[in-house]
């Protein structure tokens, strides 16, 4: 099973999922089972990573530092 894991590329959608997507670096990921807080983990099974089960911590490429729930990312596929 697949893993998200600080470290690793996402898609990002700003805006709470308004704006265009942004390519992001997790930066911290929380599992907060849809409550405003939870746990900290290093890493998810990305079958957890859906609605406001988790959120996560993200850097843009330009420095940009926010927060996101799981419904604002998607994972990223290197070719």
């Amino acid at each position: 099973m697949s893993k998200l894991k600080i470290g690793d590329k996402v898609w990002w959608w700003g805006g709470f999922g308004s704006e265009p997507r942004k390519l992001a670096t997790v930066t911290g990921i929380e599992i907060t089972g849809g409550y405003k807080y939870g746990d900290q983990v290093d890493e998810v099974d990305w079958s957890e990573v859906y609605d406001r089960n988790v959120a996560v911590d993200i850097d843009t490429d330009n420095d940009e530092f926010h927060w996101a729930y799981a419904s604002q990312i998607k994972r990223y596929i290197q070719n």
